[in-house]
């Protein structure tokens, strides 16, 4: 991080070069990836903070539907009384569709987002990020378009497709038809690979055997 600051304002010493950063910057992305791409090893470092970004993607899902549903339950007729209780309901669930931000935007370190890249099983960047660098996670909808215009939108289901700079990382853990890395997973399957548990065995020691898990959001030692 040194080596990157004084590069960076063009104040390194004559016997380092830009090879010698690069080199170092390498090495050191090499070591980070290494030591957190064991599932264990990532969730105890960013599980939480990958946790809270997914439970707004959840949330945000959530509120719209039941402002789907409301406007469903509009075109039907009954008493005037419940036509008024559900219109209470419907300015409740329209008022917290506006509420619910569009947009998250987190401050954070370039370990930060290694860790990230890490617990959500992402594709390496080939190089560490610079200053400035951007992690974007985009909550997609899935529709389908109605056959008569008096029918409301089908959605069939919500995608999260992440990108580095502007550079799309395919998942490690899930393919497509073609059996390549996806560009895009579903959100229901990153909740559930995120919540997943997970067993770190020791190789070394006394014949080796189980050492670390995770379970239950925590990490436990045996």
């Amino acid at each position: 991080e040194v080596l990157t600051c004084l590069h960076s304002r063009d104040m390194l010493p004559p016997s380092l070069s830009k090879v010698d950063v690069e080199a170092v910057s390498n090495h050191v992305a090499w070591r980070w990836f290494e030591n957190l791409r064991h599932p264990v090893l990532a969730k105890a470092a960013m599980w939480k903070f990958a946790d809270t970004i997914l439970d707004k993607m959840k949330k945000k899902v959530n509120v719209e539907c039941r402002c789907v549903e409301c406007v469903d339950d509009g075109h039907s007729h009954g008493s005037g009384e419940h036509e008024n209780e559900m219109m209470i309901v419907r300015e409740d669930n329209e008022q917290e569709c506006i509420d619910e931000p569009w947009l998250c935007i987190y401050s954070a370190h370039d370990s930060t987002l290694i860790g990230l890249l890490c617990v959500l099983q992402l594709e390496q960047p080939s190089v560490w990020p610079e200053y400035g660098s951007f992690l974007k996670m985009e909550l997609i909808r899935e529709e389908v378009d109605p056959v008569d215009v008096t029918e409301q939108t089908q959605v069939l289901q919500h995608w999260v497709r992440f990108s580095l700079n502007g550079q799309i990382l395919r998942s490690l853990w899930l393919t497509d038809e073609n059996g390549e890395p996806a560009s895009m997973v579903q959100l229901d399957k990153l909740s559930e690979m995120i919540h997943s548990e997970h067993e770190l065995e020791d190789p070394g020691g006394d014949g080796g055997g189980l050492k670390f898990s995770w379970k239950d959001g925590q990490l436990r030692e045996h």
